[in-house]
């Protein structure tokens, strides 16, 4: 019998208010957080004290994004003494908060879990794109669900989330649009749902709009994109630079519009909303984000990532620190 191969120890950076009073605006957050706490070996790491004492005992780091779900810790305490583990940060809206960059090259960070891929590449400086690693946002495997899909009976499209910033202006004048029903439940601004509560809530739907805003600034491929085909609706999905990297084709798995375009890629649907050919186009789509998007797949993508990440620490010259922290 193959004796078990130990799983890597890991140390969790993360806020527990964050966590206990449930912070998060996404609905799949929760179920990231348990994932990592089920998948490694884990060790939760809170504030300074804690950081200094239980990195030196796992394999690497992770934190959750610094400032906002984890606190903004001194990477460097301790690390003269020991051999400092690899350490993944996560990062969500690349266009907040510029001092992320300087704290990630300050700190030696080695590697930074971009939710975003093409929005953290133009904002985050040339120097730092070495170190950016496509986190795209994931659905839970067990919301998955195989039953046959089929016509719900509406004939709108119905979009939903926050209203009050600038980064939903397209959004905001979609729920203006002809055949476009509006609704305020928001994981920011009007959390009606928590979690499981909220993805069944999306089940009812046929068709939904998701966006942000066309702004340069913005442009994120944001939890609906992925939330809303997962539950086997048709995705009216604003264009985003991450699309084709994340698998989405239209017309294959979701229907992507303009603001230009936006009249005619619904009008055929508002026509007949109960053709055939959209339930193709929903079953793709929640076929590619269980394929590609899953949790349990995210979960080992990184797992990898981290085995060659150790790989190559021990093979390095020097004396186990990360290259790029000077004394």
């Amino acid at each position: 019998m193959t004796p078990d191969v130990p799983r890597l120890r890991l140390g969790l950076i993360l806020d527990p208010e964050f966590v206990l009073l449930e912070r998060s605006v996404a609905a799949t957050t929760p179920a990231l957080i348990r994932g990592l706490c089920r998948a490694f070996d884990t060790r939760i790491i809170h504030d300074q004290a804690t950081f200094d004492a239980r990195s030196p005992e796992v394999d690497v780091l992770v934190s959750l994004e610094p400032g906002w779900a984890a606190p903004v810790l001194d990477w460097r305490r301790g690390q003269r003494r020991h051999g400092a583990p690899p350490a993944y940060v996560m990062m969500s809206d690349p266009h907040q908060g510029a001092w992320r960059q300087e704290y990630v090259r300050d700190q030696g960070i080695d590697h930074v879990l971009a939710l975003y891929w093409a929005p953290t590449l133009r904002h985050f400086a040339a120097d730092l794109h070495p170190r950016l690693i496509h986190f795209p946002w994931t659905v839970p495997d067990r919301w998955f669900s195989d039953a046959p899909l089929r016509w719900r009976g509406s004939s709108t499209l119905t979009v939903f989330g926050a209203a009050d910033d600038p980064a939903y202006e397209l959004r905001n004048w979609c729920r203006t649009q002809p055949g476009v029903a509006s609704s305020r439940v928001s994981g920011v601004e009007n959390p009606v749902y928590e979690n499981e509560d909220y993805f069944a809530w999306l089940q009812e739907f046929d068709a939904v709009i998701v966006a942000g805003s066309e702004a340069p600034a913005y442009r994120l491929t944001t939890p609906k994109y992925f939330e809303a085909a997962a539950a086997g609706c048709l995705v009216f999905a604003q264009q985003t630079d991450d699309l084709e990297r994340l698998g989405f084709v239209d017309g294959v798995h979701c229907l992507t519009f303009t603001r230009d375009t936006f009249a005619a890629v619904t009008r055929p649907y508002l026509d007949d909303p109960s053709h055939p050919r959209w339930l193709a186009i929903r079953d793709a789509g929640r076929r590619l984000v269980r394929e590609r998007h899953s949790l349990s797949r995210r979960l080992a993508d990184l797992a990898a990532h981290m085995d060659q990440a150790l790989h190559a620490r021990a093979h390095r010259p020097g004396d186990g620190h990360r290259s790029d922290v000077r004394d």
